[in-house]
């Protein structure tokens, strides 16, 4: 009786396998090259349907329409983990360069923040936008130089209920600010005690999201690891610590946080700052082999880099200059594997969001580039097409 059971069981598996009806694709992309924000794939066949990506496969799949990817590779979308976006005009300079989302790390205007987040959902031509609306702050503070009107934490406003307007404003993250350093001869600025940063990063775990910390020393970074932040959104800059210890990464490499470096702008020439800015930052701020060379620290101690420009007071865009940031972790001795990561699956990975990996069942949101950037990164400035939620211009 047994082995009857079995052949009926047989025939019938072989019959509805005879029956299933062949995938159809909207697209396949042949024998293309894939870097899934991961790892590298090597040649693969992807196929998409309904505006999601349904096989990747080594097996031969087909479609009426078929995009010949030899010698071409597929990437994630690149995300610019560090923008300040004041304008259309910013928000959209990076979609270009293939970067499909930017994470804004502070604004003082909330409500315009989250339109332009609403907006971008589907908006063609325009990155993704997530944001972190006011950051974390005292009267007096930074950024409050830049947006004076922003709500801050003080004698009227506790830690608690500035979270909790922030998280009514649907931010994405908390950010929070630590600094109190010179700069120029501008006047010493309050700053968040150490304290206060706890009870904030606390209370907004408590709530379920993700903090981000501005702080540029490493003595603030180590005080500050021990609350298990998510991550820096800057990383040490100033020469008074040089050099820093390998102790000092070994301990924050603990914590488990990311860092954002923001180096790109110490590549740029300082030939058209004043004399005395520039004398300035000669002797207060790292040169550009010392921020490579830290960078390589921050890497080797497993520490996650995720690329980021930063605003630099209009210095730099958020296009073009995101690829100067990958030049800075290549300057570094960072692989190119590596540094496509810092651009894609570290920052989806870190921030939980649809950008930045390639998976069976995501949305499109990827890059045909016409070689492989594993082997060569020029190849990031060589983009045949873009994909954005499945579609494209």
């Amino acid at each position: 009786m047994k082995i009857i059971n079995t052949a009926v069981l047989t025939i019938i598996i072989l019959f509805l396998t005879g029956c299933s009806e062949t995938v159809n694709y909207d697209i396949v992309i042949n024998n293309v090259g894939l870097f899934d924000g991961e790892a590298d794939r090597g040649i693969v066949n992807v196929g998409i349907r309904n505006d999601s990506i349904i096989s990747i496969s080594k097996e031969k799949i087909s479609s009426d329409s078929l995009i010949d990817g030899t010698g071409k590779y597929i990437i994630p979308g690149m995300i610019n983990g560090h923008v300040h976006a004041s304008s259309l005009e910013q928000l959209k300079e990076g979609y270009q360069y293939g970067i499909l989302a930017n994470l804004n790390m502070h604004t003082g205007l909330e409500d315009r923040e989250a339109e332009w987040k609403k907006m971008s959902l589907d908006s063609i031509g325009f990155p993704f936008l997530f944001g972190s609306g006011h950051a974390a702050t005292v009267p007096g503070g930074h950024p409050t130089q830049f947006s004076p009107e922003m709500e801050t934490i003080n004698d009227s406003v506790s830690v608690e209920q500035w979270v909790d307007n922030r998280i009514a404003k649907r931010v994405d993250y908390i950010k929070i600010v630590r600094d109190n350093l010179p700069w120029l001869n501008y006047p010493l600025l309050e700053t968040l005690t150490y304290d206060q940063i706890g009870q904030i990063i606390r209370y907004a775990k408590s709530k379920g999201y993700k903090t981000v910390v501005h702080a540029v020393t490493m003595e603030d970074m180590l005080a500050i690891a021990k609350f298990k932040p998510t991550g820096f959104v800057h990383m040490m800059e100033r020469t008074k610590e040089h050099p820093i210890s390998d102790d000092a990464f070994k301990e924050l490499a603990k914590s488990g946080v990311f860092v954002i470096p923001n180096a790109a702008l110490w590549l740029k020439s300082k030939d058209g700052m004043p004399p005395f800015m520039k004398e300035w930052i000669t002797e207060h701020v790292f040169s550009a082999d010392q921020f490579a060379y830290y960078i390589k620290k921050i890497h080797d101690n497993g520490i996650t880099i995720i690329a980021g420009t930063d605003a630099q007071s209009g210095q730099l865009n958020f296009g073009s200059d995101f690829l100067l940031e990958l030049e800075m972790y290549k300057h570094a001795g960072l692989s190119n594997l590596d540094i496509l990561k810092t651009a894609t699956g570290n920052t989806a990975k870190a921030f939980e969001i649809s950008v930045g990996l390639i998976t069976e069942g995501s949305k499109p949101n990827m890059l045909l580039l016409s070689g492989n950037p594993i082997e060569d990164l020029k190849y990031l400035q060589e983009i045949e097409k873009i994909w954005k939620n499945g579609k494209t211009e």
